[in-house]
């Protein structure tokens, strides 16, 4: 039913792990068991951490892999302004895929994200676009059972909404097994108290190095948030996003203090 709702789809898919991760392979096949019209266009090399972010400063080169298959040296926000700017000009797609990320996007971690970045980058054109990843506990995963299975439909009835301007949409999955899968909740982006440990090395020629680490607990409050959903009740989260960072509270107040223009 979803392949036949939905085959005239053109879907480009991203992410912000490579060109060659394991998660967008089986986002690949998941986008393949939906529509024909299918590109992959991505980071030739990790870019974790790189949220919005766009290359200004440097060249960006385009290596074809395969027919509809690309790599781009650059950021994962890059790699979609480019499919649509040079690769898609023909037609640009209906939807953008970005993932699947190994590791969750919640909470604060939100904005850090490339694979986020990515979709705020297709909303930013006005093309429907979700973000996807894959929460995991030791290792990164090889497999992704759980998108195999509720992805396809997920998409289905996101396509079916009316998708507001500017808006991507971020889905988390549990790192759970099938049968403890909850379902799935529309949930708030969670607020976590974080500090950064930023440790100090030496690299074997004596020389200092630094590897930073988050250490983050859910704020007790957040009832209903993505990483109270995904990380301790084994839901589905999905969060509509926008990239508009506008703190609309205060601009009053704001604007009292500044009437007298002084």
């Amino acid at each position: 039913m979803v392949k036949a709702a939905l085959s005239g789809l053109r879907i480009l898919i991203t992410n912000d792990d490579s060109v060659n991760s394991f998660g967008i392979k089986a986002l690949e096949r998941i986008a393949n068991s939906i529509t024909p019209d299918v590109w992959v266009i991505a980071p030739e090399v990790g870019q974790s951490g790189k949220g919005f972010s766009v290359t200004f400063d440097s060249i960006v080169r385009i290596n074809e892999i395969s027919p509809r298959k690309f790599s781009v040296s650059g950021t994962p926000s890059d790699s979609v302004f480019i499919a649509i700017g040079q690769i898609l000009v023909d037609k640009k797609p209906d939807l953008v895929l970005s993932g699947i990320n190994h590791g969750g996007n919640i909470a604060d971690f939100i904005g850090m994200s490339g694979t986020v970045g990515a979709a705020f980058a297709a909303a930013s054109m006005g093309i429907k676009s979700i973000a996807v990843s894959q929460h995991f506990a030791k290792e990164s995963p090889t497999k992704f059972p759980l998108a195999d299975h509720f992805l396809p439909t997920i998409i289905k009835k996101l396509m079916s909404f009316p998708w507001p301007d500017q808006v991507c949409m971020n889905i988390n999955f549990p790192d759970a097994p099938f049968g403890d899968v909850k379902g799935i909740k529309i949930a708030n982006q969670g607020r976590l108290d974080i500090k950064w440990d930023v440790g100090k090395r030496q690299d074997p020629a004596d020389n200092p190095y630094y590897w930073l680490h988050a250490i983050y607990e859910p704020r007790k409050d957040d009832k209903n948030s993505d990483v109270l959903l995904v990380e301790k009740k084994n839901y589905i989260t999905i969060t509509p996003l926008q990239s508009r960072h506008e703190f609309s509270e205060c601009i009053g107040k704001l604007e009292e203090l500044f009437a007298s223009n002084v």
